[in-house]
């Protein structure tokens, strides 16, 4: 079989982790990286030389897109270019996978999912966070049933976060949108699909120390499942702290709480058991778990098969995360 032709879109921080992903994988090659940057450029030019590999550069990413020889997109540009080049991507017939977050409001995830759903092509959307070896070995833990009928889920992405782009709302979204999303995605997927959220409500803080910010960040999120469990998460992006991803699953048999394990199935539970294996926990990208995410697509795209963060699998995420956001503008409860 010949490789998937792959073009790269906005070559910045996280994607030199998709270029080094898509080089050791045998099924892909990059034909094309494109930019919406001055800077882009050289950016893709080190990346080259850095990597041992070339490929044209194309200024405009929409004539990049119209290539025969290419399949796959990867879109790693800034959080507002998200949905509209996911959205020429799907309509030139190219395989997706675009970086947290999909896109930034409702209307747009609206027009995504028609788009998708009308298209034979595979999505993703880049919730890296799921790949990290432990997360998955908790999930199987969960689902099943190491700690029985899980009742409440909540996760913390407590991250300081700066740059001009990313504390602006035109090219950030908001605190849910820049980090939070990882912590709504992990709340879903331990609570499980079969569960859907019924009711959100949240409250937004004002920046206290950093003016810098035109949106709130720091978020509180309360979530209501159709079968009673509760779910919760916050989000803040001018705490004083280091990097925590904060994760805590309680069941009627045991509780995950970050990397630890409390069972009743365990032969006379003393404590939290403590899991050896990688965890969130820094932001920087080289850590993340960007291979197997990469990996675990390219399969899905080889052998056929939706993947576990498809537009339409990832949707519910969006759905919560601007549900929150009119609950926070409008102070009520908002029901799905």
């Amino acid at each position: 079989m010949n490789p998937l032709g792959v073009l790269l879109i906005g070559p910045g921080w996280v994607a030199g982790q998709h270029i080094v992903s898509y080089l050791k994988n045998p099924a892909t090659e990059i034909r094309a990286i494109a930019g919406h940057h001055p800077q882009d450029k050289d950016r893709a030019q080190v990346y080259m030389e850095s990597h041992g590999f070339a490929c044209p550069y194309y200024d405009d990413w929409e004539s990049a897109l119209q290539r025969d020889d290419i399949d796959l997109i990867s879109i790693c540009a800034s959080n507002n270019q998200h949905y509209r080049m996911s959205l020429a991507a799907l309509e030139a017939g190219k395989h997706v996978l675009v970086e947290k977050p999909l896109c930034l409001s409702s209307s747009q995830l609206s027009k995504l999912l028609r788009a998708a759903g009308g298209a034979s092509v595979h999505t993703h959307v880049g919730h890296v966070a799921r790949y990290y070896p432990l997360l998955q070995r908790l999930w199987t833990f969960v689902r099943n049933g190491g700690i029985g009928d899980v009742f409440y889920c909540e996760s913390d992405y407590w991250h300081e976060i700066k740059g001009p782009w990313k504390v602006a709302t035109r090219t950030a979204g908001g605190s849910l949108l820049m980090g939070g999303c990882h912590s709504v995605d992990a709340v879903l997927w331990m609570v499980g699909d079969e569960r859907k959220v019924e009711e959100v409500f949240a409250y937004t803080a004002k920046p206290r120390l950093r003016m810098d910010f035109e949106y709130d960040p720091t978020v509180s999120i309360l979530m209501k499942f159709d079968d009673g469990t509760i779910g919760r998460v916050s989000s803040s992006l001018e705490c004083q702290m280091p990097y925590v991803f904060h994760l805590q699953v309680n069941g009627t048999a045991g509780t995950i709480r970050n990397n630890g394990i409390f069972s009743r199935h365990f032969k006379n539970p003393k404590g939290f058991m403590r899991m050896h294996s990688d965890y969130p926990s820094g932001p920087d990208v080289q850590s993340h778990p960007f291979r197997r995410e990469i990996d675990d697509f390219v399969s899905c795209i080889v052998k056929n098969r939706e993947s576990q963060l498809s537009f339409r699998r990832a949707a519910p995420v969006y759905e919560v995360i601007f549900a929150a956001e009119r609950s926070a503008r409008e102070g009520t409860p908002i029901h799905l």
